[in-house]
């Protein structure tokens, strides 16, 4: 019975990374394509996902000390799917819940006053309308 994988066991480790890494390079300097869409261009070539391909690609441009931004967090990844074991917190997790918390707190504290200057503002139109009954029913 034959391996399906046998194309890729005989490739050495680490080429398929490689060879992605130089395509998606090529792609970019001979096309003048941004990374991203290198990235979909190569997937649509190859049949390989998109993410595969960028994943593959920014693994070995690391390996290689390429000048890329810095990765977030995991455990900042919208949807929470971090690794982090149970019960352990980073400290920039609990300094962005402090950070929210601050926000809320202070966003709180802004409506409240807005809430008594209107009320201060309600209680001086009633006095007013008062006033204006007063006037009405003595020229009446």
């Amino acid at each position: 019975m034959e391996d399906e994988s046998s194309e890729t066991t005989s490739a050495p480790r680490g080429s398929v990374g490689n060879e992605i890494f130089d395509q998606v390079e090529k792609l970019m300097a001979d096309e003048g394509l941004s990374r991203t869409n290198a990235f979909q261009r190569l997937s649509e070539m190859t049949g390989r996902r998109a993410g595969t391909v960028a994943a593959n690609y920014y693994r070995v441009a690391r390996q290689r000390g390429a000048a890329l931004q810095p990765r977030a967090p995991r455990g900042s990844r919208s949807g929470g799917g971090g690794r982090r074991s149970p019960g352990r917190k980073s400290a920039r997790a609990s300094g962005d819940v402090e950070a929210a918390l601050q926000r809320a707190t202070a966003s709180i504290q802004e409506l409240a006053g807005l809430v008594r200057d209107q009320q201060r503002e309600l209680d001086k139109l009633r006095e007013q309308t008062e006033l204006l009954e007063k006037m009405r029913s003595l020229m009446n």
